[in-house]
């Protein structure tokens, strides 16, 4: 990273590395997560999230795969990724969760937010978000609004920006392109619209803590398991904030 995309970074709380992942791997992440998208074996760790879609239920997020696909956890563990993290941080970094968001075809959006909201024990993070698919505005790509200092904006009973802090910010949407990586802070005020196209918007979203808070990726997940089973015997949620503008549901066939 240059100084100046370093200053990019400080002051909006976002940076788009263009072009940064090989064609190589550009050309085979369909079908790493088409393999991820398959029901999990009994040892696998996955856990899948499905939404309802005018066209019926459809999966809408996988969560902790890491250990369920080698090309896709060097892909997450090593090279351009965490390398980028970290020299935008000024600081080694650990991998805090993994995810997937497919956005099918009538998939459903994001209200504005800030991650910090959702990520307990840390009070930094960066995400990566790798498009596998064109994202556009049509199929709801991301919206982010300029940070303005690392601090949580007032937020509703949702866990989202509250209407009020939500006058004051103007969202730029940031069309991506296979290969490129966006990373952003978990401060970063952000949202995204649903999927008016026909084919999936599918993205990866990797993030990362410093590695002086130590290794919390098991941690996060535990809580965010337990968090999750308090939704009972009804549709599980698909995040620790209630964000996402959709509607959670069983599995088919469930």
């Amino acid at each position: 990273m240059t100084a100046h995309e370093v200053d990019i970074w400080q002051r909006q709380g976002w940076l788009l590395a263009a072009a940064v992942l090989p064609e190589e791997v550009v050309r085979v992440l369909p079908d790493w997560l088409d393999a991820i998208a398959q029901p999990p074996s009994r040892d696998a760790q996955r856990q899948h999230y499905f939404e309802e879609t005018p066209h019926g239920p459809a999966i809408c997020r996988t969560e902790r795969f890491l250990a369920d696909h080698a090309d896709l956890n060097g892909l997450i563990t090593a090279g351009a990724v965490p390398e980028i993290s970290a020299a935008l941080s000024g600081e080694a970094m650990l991998l805090y969760k993994e995810k997937v968001n497919y956005k099918q075809p009538g998939g459903a959006g994001f209200a504005a937010h800030q991650d910090a909201t959702a990520y307990p024990y840390v009070q930094m993070n960066v995400t990566a978000l790798v498009p596998v698919d064109p994202m556009t505005v049509e199929n709801g790509c991301l919206e982010f609004a300029r940070l303005t200092d690392s601090s949580l904006l007032p937020a509703d009973d949702r866990g989202c920006i509250a209407a009020a802090a939500l006058t004051g910010l103007t969202f730029e949407p940031v069309p991506l392109c296979p290969g490129d990586v966006l990373f952003f802070t978990s401060y970063a005020p952000h949202r995204s619209g649903p999927n008016r196209t026909a084919a999936p918007r599918r993205a990866l979203y990797l993030t990362y803590n410093r590695a002086r808070d130590g290794d919390l990726r098991n941690r996060y997940y535990a809580e965010r398991d337990r968090r999750l089973a308090q939704q009972g015997d009804g549709p599980e949620a698909i995040s620790m904030i209630r964000h996402f503008q959709g509607t959670a549901t069983r599995a088919p066939g469930e």
